[in-house]
């Protein structure tokens, strides 16, 4: 027979190699790159939050320390002291200007960070330890004093003593008498240069084209390593909602086709941002290298496929395709082919294994068809010689006619119906009946047992219309009734009820047997499907389950519902057959 080429095996093996090696190979790569990639993206995002993080808890150290070096001055007594004389003796002696203005100078030459130390006392002294002029306007000493002694950090520039400007940082308050909390003293001006705070993140730069910003409540910047950008509002184009709605966090933004990672942290005083922006592509040199040795992985992975797949077709297709030829002319009848055997892999074994076959083979087909028509002949004689009442047949028939000429009717039935259900048995030599003969068979069976039982046990038969006709092995239903009265009845003290039912399920017949006898346990009954007990026990339950799968094959049988004193069901299912599908 000669078979359409539709698809070669090398082709079939190039196409399950791309199908099942090279696409999930690439999917898998791809998956793990943009996994790897976001990982990395995530961790450089965190890295570079827990950064901006510690710059900003370095600038909070720094504002903290302006408002300490406050608290210092106030728990100073002396400096107490001088802000507490009264106005007159401050005007009469100008000594006590020059001590205040030397404590505080003894203090700044420990706290290089402090620019100048400005203070404007209500007593009258007035001076900035730097020469430097401040101005407080009216309505921020207004506002300083409604925090009632509380400090504030604002962005200020002060003019020097030689008339240049520096950008600082204020730590203004209130100076309250600790004795008298009702009365104030003076108000208190700390300044630092904004170049200190900008210091504080100039040296934790992420990378080249990264930057800095603290900005205020109006998104003004405040403090820059460019001073271009002081005063000014951050750009539009790096401002996110989240900037302002949470206290820290990181988002990213595009700008001209350029990636920013955009993190920001909340400063203590007095609600300030601190801001770091930076581009991503200088953020993640990783990710480069990761893309780099991915692409390097898919190219070695597919040039060592491609030479797998020429080295399959080449070493294993070839001796492939001399088998399929071989075995071409051993269907054509040829058994005289043979494969040269070279090698010592599986294929030589195969090809030495396929010269055996064609040297035997013809002897071989022919002895196990020989066997297995033997067996099956076999298992049905023996079947057939359990069941088998020819012999009796005569007999019952010669006793009924005697029965008759002695006027013995109730004899003669019971004789009668014998006799039919031993011709039924025979049904001609044929295993096959049909439903309404093995019903009929039933029936005779039960009007024996009828006489015999004295009416004890009760009898129904139901059975759906239209299925007469239908082929069935036959004696099926008669074992299981004769079971169910000696078995389960009559130990249960005689009395009871018989139901058989036969439906049709799809395309399935299904006979049901019920009684309400003592029932018995399913491992035991299950048991004789598979093997009959020394003794003969469970000979009939064998007998029919096998018959049945014999001809229409294991789907089909026996199986049980019961429990001791719970009496027994068992169902029978085999194929509706018609006189249709018997001739086919």
């Amino acid at each position: 027979m000669n078979l359409p080429k539709l698809f070669s095996l090398q082709n079939k093996f190039i196409f399950i190699s791309v199908i099942n090696v090279i696409i999930p190979l690439l999917l898998m790569v791809g998956l793990s790159y943009a996994k790897s990639v976001e990982m990395v993206e995530r961790q450089l995002s965190q890295s570079n939050f827990k950064t901006v993080e510690q710059v900003g808890e370095n600038i909070n150290f720094v504002f903290q320390d302006m408002r300490n070096s406050s608290v210092y001055l106030l728990q100073n007594r002396e400096f107490m002291n001088y802000l507490r004389l009264p106005k007159e003796a401050i005007d009469n002696n100008p000594g006590y200007l020059l001590s205040t203005q030397s404590l505080i100078n003894n203090y700044l030459v420990f706290n290089t960070n402090i620019h100048s130390i400005y203070l404007d006392t209500f007593n009258g002294m007035e001076f900035d330890s730097a020469s430097a002029q401040n101005i407080i306007s009216e309505d921020l000493r207004q506002q300083l004093l409604q925090l009632r002694g509380a400090g504030i950090i604002v962005p200020d520039v002060i003019t020097n003593y030689n008339g240049t400007k520096t950008r600082v940082f204020s730590y203004i308050r209130i100076i309250k008498d600790i004795e008298n909390l009702a009365s104030d003293l003076a108000v208190l001006k700390i300044n630092i240069p904004e170049s200190t705070i900008s210091n504080v993140f100039d040296s934790r730069l992420l990378s080249e084209n990264s930057s800095f910003l603290i900005i205020d409540e109006n998104g003004v910047v405040i403090s820059s390593l460019d001073e271009a950008q002081l005063g000014e509002p951050m750009p539009d184009s790096f401002i996110s909602a989240d900037l302002f709605q949470t206290n820290s966090g990181y988002y990213t933004v595009s700008i001209s086709g350029e990636d920013y990672a955009v993190t920001y942290h909340n400063l203590i005083y007095p609600n300030w941002k601190l801001v770091n922006m930076a581009p991503l592509r200088e953020l993640s040199r990783d990710i480069l290298v990761i893309r780099n040795i991915t692409l390097l992985s898919v190219a070695l992975s597919v040039i060592i496929c491609a030479i797998a797949i020429a080295y399959f077709t080449l070493k294993v297709l070839g001796p492939l395709r001399e088998l399929r030829r071989a075995m071409v002319s051993l269907e054509n009848e040829d058994f005289d082919v043979r494969i040269p055997v070279r090698g010592n892999d599986e294929i030589t074994m195969l090809a030495s294994s396929f010269n055996k076959m064609s040297n035997n083979l013809n002897e071989l087909v022919n002895e196990v068809l020989a066997v297995q028509i033997k067996q099956k002949e076999a298992e049905l004689k023996a079947l057939y010689s359990q069941i088998n009442p020819h012999f009796l047949y005569n007999t019952l028939d010669m006793i009924y006619w005697t029965c008759r000429l002695e006027n013995a009717k109730e004899s003669a039935t019971l004789i009668q119906s014998l006799s039919k259900i031993f011709r039924l048995s025979l049904n001609s030599g044929n295993e096959f009946t049909s439903l309404a003969k093995e019903i009929e068979h039933l029936e005779l069976y039960i009007t024996i047992q009828e006489g015999r039982l004295d009416g004890n046990v009760r009898f129904s038969i139901k059975a759906a219309g239209g299925l007469m006709d239908c082929k069935v092995v036959k004696l099926i239903l008669q074992p299981f009734v004769e079971n169910a009265i000696i078995h389960g009845i009559e130990k249960n003290g005689g009395q009871g009820e018989i139901e058989i039912e036969i439906y049709q399920d799809g395309d399935v017949l299904v006979y049901i047997i019920r009684d309400d006898g003592v029932g018995a346990e399913e491992a035991e009954l299950n048991s004789y499907l598979s093997k009959v007990q020394p003794d003969n026990r469970g000979f009939a339950l064998n007998n029919v389950n096998e018959r049945i799968q014999i001809y229409y094959g294991n789907a089909y049988g026996i199986s049980f519902e019961t429990a001791p004193g719970n009496g027994m069901t068992i169902t029978v299912r085999q194929p509706i057959v018609r006189d249709s599908d018997m001739e086919a």
